[in-house]
């Protein structure tokens, strides 16, 4: 009787099929860190809609009694009548979810809650929301010119080289928040009336 060996060559994996389990590891990595991104950019609005829905609402219910809002401008009011969660205080500022100061200033008749310096993708998906809930006096996209647009205003949109202030027209046209969030200054301002 013969005795028969056989010889197995196959002691490992070979390079190629290293390099396309690699390969399939780096495509599943990037679809992975998309969607996180993705993910934490939708927490990030929600989370905003929320603190601005919440601060509007303690405002108008701190200051019901009063004629106007001058005391908001006072940090240690908002800081002593809480009108602001205490997670976005971070010891001197206010912060948005981005790490960004949210200011908050009163008028006579009106007063306001403004982000600044927030990404363009960001803008347009705030901008394009729809803030009737809130009962605004108005939106302004892209900053505000105070020389131009008074709080008083109660027309329909109008607009500037890349500022567009909003009164009735609420949520704002999804082509006018575009070409406001495409310019220089990317910041949000909810006004709000007595």
């Amino acid at each position: 009787m013969r005795n028969l060996k056989i010889k197995n060559n196959e002691s490992g994996r070979s390079m190629i099929e290293m390099l396309g389990v690699l390969a399939i590891i780096g495509v599943l990595s990037v679809g992975g860190i998309a969607g996180y991104s993705k993910a934490m950019q939708k927490y990030r609005i929600n989370k905003t809609i929320e603190q601005i829905t919440l601060i509007a609402g303690n405002v108008r219910t701190f200051f019901a009694n009063q004629r106007n809002y001058s005391g908001l401008n006072d940090d240690s009011v908002i800081k002593k009548a809480k009108l602001v969660p205490d997670e976005m205080w971070d010891g001197n500022y206010i912060k948005d979810v981005w790490g960004n100061t949210l200011y908050m200033h009163g008028e006579t008749p009106s007063f306001y809650i403004n982000l600044e310096e927030i990404s363009e993708s960001d803008c347009i998906e705030l901008g394009t929301q729809d803030w009737t809930n809130l009962n605004l006096a108005g939106i302004s996209l892209g900053g505000i010119n105070t020389d131009k647009y008074d709080f008083k205003y109660d027309g329909i949109c109008s607009e500037s080289t890349s500022t567009i202030f909003c009164a009735k027209d609420i949520p704002v046209a999804v082509d006018k928040v575009v070409t406001a969030c495409s310019g220089g200054n990317k910041s949000l301002y909810f006004v709000f009336k007595k």
